[in-house]
């Protein structure tokens, strides 16, 4: 009988400790914080955009969010180490056109944008062309028509080889059969100096560089035009049908997250991004907020990576193996 009592007394404890394993297994997520992998340094957009998130993220979580900035090789290093951490939600990146499209359609990278799991789009800004003040350039047609009077002279500055920078001016000149001189620099600080010092004539940029070094916009990339610059065409309107160009960012996570922490990330991001706190933050860096849900940024980076895959490949960009 005491040996029977004593039996029993195990089987409780042991369905105790079951329960209470269960228990803890099951905890909701998140039940600790969630690293937000940034693929560039401290200070440059894609750095201050996933700040203005961090935040009211953590708060819509209930929890709480660190960001980890893995710099180097155009953002392809923090991409890696994204894609090679566990799908359970407590590893996500900020996603940025250059390191998930434009990368892997210039080289090997190692991943696709297939690779990861799309949480949201939280913010999109239209690259505009721009010259200094005392331009000789009062449109963008003056810039085309220039291009394909002069092959070559038209020295145009960008951020670096491959680029969006690069790739959205190169690609006009395709379309309209000019030739213009691709200068790279380092930064953007780096090309501002050099179009300054007349070391270029334009280049591709978004609306804060505009306004914060007073250049001159002659046409945005975009299907239509800005809210604060209502003077400045688009490049349709401008007369060329091109491909619109911009800087884009959202949240992803490594291919396949389980469906509820999926769901539980995807709303917490809308919730977050419709902030005051975010809003005021992207229009405080003119890099409005163009939310976009999983599967509407899932589809919207496909359809990127098809159209700058097929364009570095037409300007023979993409590197050959």
């Amino acid at each position: 009988m005491a040996q029977r009592r004593i039996a029993l007394k195990t089987i409780a404890a042991s369905l105790l400790a079951c329960a209470c394993a269960g228990t803890a297994f099951a905890q909701p997520f998140p039940s600790r914080p969630v690293t937000l992998i940034v693929p560039f340094g401290p200070g440059g957009t894609s750095d201050i955009m996933a700040r203005a998130l961090q935040q009211p993220l953590a708060a819509a979580l209930n929890g709480s969010v660190v960001i980890d900035n893995k710099a180097g090789a155009g953002g392809a290093i923090g991409m890696q180490q994204l894609q090679r951490a566990k799908p359970d939600g407590y590893t996500v990146g900020l996603s940025v056109i250059g390191p998930e499209v434009l990368q892997p359609a210039l080289r090997k990278t190692g991943y696709t944008h297939a690779d990861f799991d799309h949480i949201c789009g939280t913010y999109a800004v239209p690259l505009m062309m721009m010259v200094p003040a005392d331009s000789q350039f009062k449109s963008a047609k003056d810039v085309v028509e220039f291009a394909k009077a002069n092959p070559g002279k038209l020295a145009y500055g960008s951020s670096g080889n491959g680029t969006i920078l690069h790739l959205s001016m190169a690609m006009l000149m395709d379309k309209v059969g000019g030739e213009g001189l691709h200068v790279p620099f380092k930064s953007t600080g780096e090309m501002v100096t050099g179009l300054l010092g007349k070391q270029v004539m334009l280049f591709n940029e978004t609306p804060t560089i505009a306004k914060r070094y007073n250049l001159r916009p002659l046409a945005v990339f975009a299907d239509k035009r800005l809210e604060a610059y209502p003077q400045v065409p688009t490049m349709a309107e401008a007369g060329f049908e091109v491909m619109p160009a911009s800087v884009w960012g959202g949240v992803i996570a490594p291919k396949g997250l389980p469906a509820d922490v999926a769901k539980t990330l995807e709303q917490a991001c809308q919730k977050a991004t419709h902030t005051q706190e975010y809003r005021a933050q992207a229009d405080k860096f003119e890099t409005p907020l163009v939310y976009r849900s999983g599967a509407e940024f899932a589809k919207f980076v496909q359809g990127q990576a098809e159209a700058y895959g097929k364009l570095a490949n037409s300007l023979g960009l993409a590197q050959k193996e």
